[in-house]
């Protein structure tokens, strides 16, 4: 297995995941190996998606195939690893649903017609395990909470990545936790009064049942996620990789954004 597919593969079972947020190890419709692109047969849309928007697009997903006519093979991952390793290495596909920064990297490759249009933002936020809660509520207590949790967890390549660059830099912390972040371990058993801090995007925090949701990161560590669509520049149907990012930008996807922790 690929370093970035275990690495990520801990995390997600750390995070107590059913492997949703690796390109290779994505459950399937009906089970089995994740869905991939290379998968795809002729006519249909190639979808590569980060796992951040993995359930509103999962809602609409029938509707959007039938708005564009064409079946939809959708494989989700890392924006930042394992989606943007596949276009940089010549992948075939039709839309891309990543993030501005890795955008401005295909953009100058090539790979993409042009800057993505945005469909979606969402909040960071943090997910506690354990029985006791930390305060949030400030810089100085987020330092605190930090500095006193047993293990911290976020995906290395993941779309939660400036936020959690902007916490370790804001409050010059990088180095005093850097043995806490570990993601080539388990999550570890914690005893009591011991607590686990987890920061995904609040779409993914939101569904994890083994996470306590404990709302965004306070406004001064917050860099929201950012979800955009992009276009192949060697994609064979462009007139439905259009019509699928006209129907993302449309009201359709608005419910399913909402009740996941998205904002337009």
């Amino acid at each position: 297995m690929r370093a970035w597919a275990r690495k990520e593969t801990i995390a997600a079972i750390g995070l107590g995941l059913p492997l949703l947020a690796t390109g290779a190890m994505v459950t399937a419709q009906g089970g089995g190996r994740g869905e991939r692109i290379a998968d795809a047969k002729p006519g249909d849309v190639r979808v590569l998606a980060t796992a951040a928007i993995r359930i509103p697009l999962d809602a609409v997903r029938a509707e959007a195939a039938k708005a564009i006519g064409h079946p939809l093979v959708i494989e989700y991952g890392s924006a930042r690893g394992n989606l943007k390793d596949s276009v940089m290495a010549g992948n075939a596909f039709e839309v891309a649903l990543l993030l501005p920064d890795v955008d401005e990297q295909l953009l100058k490759a090539s790979k993409i017609t042009s800057p993505g249009v945005v469909i979606a933002k969402t909040d960071v936020a943090i997910g506690l395990r354990g029985d006791a809660t930390p305060d949030l509520s400030t810089p100085a207590k987020v330092k605190a909470a930090m500095l006193n949790a047993r293990s911290l967890r976020w995906a290395d390549t993941g779309a939660a990545l400036f936020t959690v660059n902007k916490i370790l830099d804001t409050l010059e912390i990088r180095d005093a936790v850097k043995a806490k972040h570990d993601m080539s371990a388990p999550a570890p058993s914690l005893g009591p009064g011991e607590y686990e801090i987890n920061i995904y995007p609040l779409s993914e925090i939101m569904p994890n049942k083994a996470l306590r949701n404990m709302g965004p990161v306070i406004p001064e560590l917050q860099v929201p996620a950012v979800v955009t669509a992009t276009i192949s520049t060697n994609t064979p149907n462009a007139a439905a990789a259009q019509a699928l990012v006209k129907f993302l930008q449309g009201p359709a996807i608005e419910p399913a954004l909402k009740g996941n922790g998205f904002k337009r």
